[in-house]
């Protein structure tokens, strides 16, 4: 069926990619979208708009009937569902049929068979595809223990009708089990509404390769190379890459070969993706599941065969054939995509949300983003809110391009994985192309490698920010006219074991136009509450253990203003360019090379993180809706006994006991939604005769 109108259900960079295909080929196209989304960039691409509802996604982009009654108001023909939401609902993909519109992908029958793990497994199995050694159908703890014995430990449960790292969980010992279970079995029945749980054998220190297909109603059935995907947390995904530094030319057209035959098998139609795990010899491969949509990282396959992969969704559901052949299909150079996550990586991925108050892509390689100056980061949504990709002749060359873009990015105000990206970029398992899915999982974040302390250049634009000295170097803030200085502290948020302190005092240099800056590291004398500004003698700026910088060449971008732009000097004579960004709270955020450093100008230290105090203090980290609660007030509770499950941006988050103690003040139920630093509960701590309260 020819059509003229396509409709996106779908959001963000995903909804811009489609459309900008879309118009391309001359088509009109249609947006849908949330309350949230209302000023949201895919809104202002399409040529229409349509309102679907509230925030939240299942009161909107996966509300079936909202997104068809939108192809009826717009006069759109045909619907692309993009990646998450209903791209893999077999349901809707009928109902877009029965209403008489074109589903850009395959049909409800191949998404069904597909959809479903367990399902998934046995076709394959059928088709002559290797697949892992495993159990389906098991619903109760003892069919689950049973089954790990028969396969052997360590294992992996899986959600059976789900992805995209949902519902899974490694079990290396049999005690760990029930839990475990427990866990994924709540979490697939929240994320899919099924909680089917299949249990495989965890292949240790494999490979996660995926092969791309793509396949018309004429029975031509194509693969267009692989991905390799193995840096990954949380079995979610966060570097891709094609060629895989891991498949040679012959693995990669045996598992090309047996990705053709399993499409053939099933009638698959369209784009797709079939996942495998390569094991830790390169030799043997085993079936994992089939994505049956277009995936996050088609770009990658994109830049090294020179194909649209949306421009051939579109023709292959308008009844064309493919217009060249398997022989016709090369890989040229290499290609590295990023997922760029609203996260922080070094406080266990947990996701963030808030205003994006600067926002600057680098130049020179591939963007896919819907992100401006002033986008919102809600709660609602996936956490990943753009992709980087490069491309270049060898694998090594695209690194080291990727690298600098990462440091040529500017995000700030919302904390972001890119500086943890850059990281893994530059690790030498990483460059070695050694990466297997365990990588990340192993590494110790806290370690020096994995270092991500402010240069001396974000201290000194923090301390010059905060204390006004940025504006004019001639009659800086922070100086006063006689060669004394004045100082204020300012603490650096961005530590998460701490919150290191900086006294920072100025005093004019010998020339008009200097400075000589102070940030000596350390805690006040007291927890008492200082003057807002105290009088210095000059810092000796022979003084070893204190830093002393000479400030000169100070200047303000053409873009600064109030609230962020540039500022760029010479710090002992080297001289940069740093963003910044001034949030709502007042708090200076710096872009240094790939990592954002947040200061604070602190006159009250009573929060400041002094090592004496009893108890912590656990709050709700972030917007976030109660999943579940497994406490009741008056309960007593052993430290880092799970007290309640928080859910935001599609992951969970368990709420641990800081203490062992009494739960009193039970302040939320299953279902409530949270902002950040909401009180959810108190734990008064057991055996301490002051009754010390610990707050989760």
């Amino acid at each position: 069926m020819r059509f003229d109108t396509l409709l996106i259900a779908n959001r963000g960079e995903i909804a811009l990619r489609v459309i900008r295909t879309a118009r391309r080929m001359g088509l009109r196209t249609v947006a849908v979208y949330s309350d949230a989304d209302a000023q949201s960039p895919h809104v202002q691409a399409a040529h229409l708009a349509v309102h679907i509802g509230p925030s939240a996604a299942d009161q909107s982009y996966r509300n079936v009937a909202a997104i068809i009654d939108a192809c009826r108001r717009s006069g759109a023909q045909a619907i692309h569902p993009g990646y998450g939401f209903l791209s893999e609902n077999a349901e809707f993909a009928q109902a877009v049929v029965d209403a008489g519109l074109v589903f850009v992908g395959p049909t409800s029958k191949v998404i069904t068979l597909m959809g479903n793990k367990a399902q998934a497994k046995l076709t394959m199995q059928a088709a002559g595809v290797p697949t892992v050694p495993g159990e389906q159908g098991c619903t109760s703890v003892a069919q689950i223990l049973a089954a790990a014995e028969k396969i052997g430990f360590p294992v992996i449960l899986k959600a059976a009708a789900g992805g995209g790292g949902r519902g899974m969980r490694v079990v290396r010992e049999p005690a760990g089990l029930p839990e475990m279970f427990r866990q994924a079995h709540s979490e697939a029945a929240s994320a899919f509404g099924s909680d089917e749980i299949i249990i495989e054998r965890a292949i240790e220190q494999g490979r996660h390769i995926e092969v791309q297909v793509l396949c018309d109603e004429h029975g031509n059935c194509l693969h267009l190379g692989e991905r390799d995907c193995s840096t990954q947390r949380r079995f979610q995904k966060l570097i891709e890459e094609a060629p895989s530094p891991a498949v040679n030319a012959e693995l990669r057209a045996a598992m090309g070969d047996v990705a053709r035959n399993a499409c053939r098998a099933i009638g698959y139609t369209g784009v797709g993706t079939l996942e495998f795990l390569l094991d830790a010899d390169k030799r043997h491969f085993y079936f994992m599941e089939m994505n049956t949509r277009l995936q996050v990282e088609h770009g990658v396959t994109e830049l090294v065969t020179g194909l649209d992969l949306v421009e051939q969704q579109l023709r292959v559901a308008q009844g064309e054939a493919l217009a060249f052949g398997q022989d016709d299909v090369a890989m040229r150079g290499h290609a590295i995509e990023v997922r760029v996550c609203a996260e922080d990586p070094w406080q266990g991925y947990l996701p963030q949300v808030g205003t994006l108050g600067l926002w600057q892509p680098p130049e020179g390689i591939r963007i896919d983003a819907a992100l401006h100056s002033g986008s919102a980061i809600t709660p609602f949504y996936d956490s990943m809110v753009a992709k980087l990709l490069a491309h270049a002749d060898t694998r090594e060359a695209c690194a080291l391009k990727l690298q600098r873009a990462c440091e040529d990015t500017t995000a700030l105000g919302v904390r972001t994985n890119l500086g943890f990206l850059q990281r893994c970029l530059a690790h030498p398992r990483f460059i070695a192309g050694e990466v297997t899915t365990d990588f990340l999982g192993k590494q110790d974040l806290a370690s020096a490698e994995w270092a991500h302390a402010p240069s001396p250049h974000a201290q000194a634009a923090a301390a010059l920010l905060l204390g006004g000295a940025a504006g004019s170097l001639k009659t800086p803030a922070l100086a006063s006219d006689r060669r004394e200085g004045r100082s204020f502290w300012m603490r650096d948020v961005t530590s998460h074991t701490a919150a290191t302190l900086h006294e920072c005092t100025a005093t004019r240099g010998d020339a008009p136009d200097q400075l000589h800056l102070q940030c000596r590291e350390g805690h006040p004398p007291s927890r008492q509450k200082p003057q807002a500004h105290q009088t210095h003698q000059a810092p000796d700026a022979t003084d070893a253990t204190t830093p002393s910088w000479r400030v000169d060449n100070l200047l303000g971008g053409a873009d600064m203003g109030a609230n962020g732009g540039t500022l760029s000097f010479a710090l002992d004579g080297l001289w940069r360019r740093l963003h910044w960004h001034r949030d709502h709270d007042g708090r200076i955020w710096i872009q240094d090379h790939a990592n954002s450093h947040v200061f604070e100008r602190v006159v009250d230290f009573s929060s400041a993180g002094d090592a004496d105090g009893k108890g912590g203090v656990l709050k709700a980290p972030m917007s976030a809706r109660v999943i579940a609660v497994f406490v009741e007030a008056g309960q007593m509770v052993a430290k880092d006994d799970p007290l309640v499950v928080l859910e935001s941006m599609k992951m969970e988050m368990p709420m641990l006991a800081p203490c062992a103690g009494k739960v009193e003040k039970l302040s939320v139920a299953t279902g409530a939604q949270l902002n950040a630093g909401q009180l959810i509960l108190e734990v008064a701590e057991h055996g301490d005769a002051n009754d010390t309260k610990a707050t989760a």
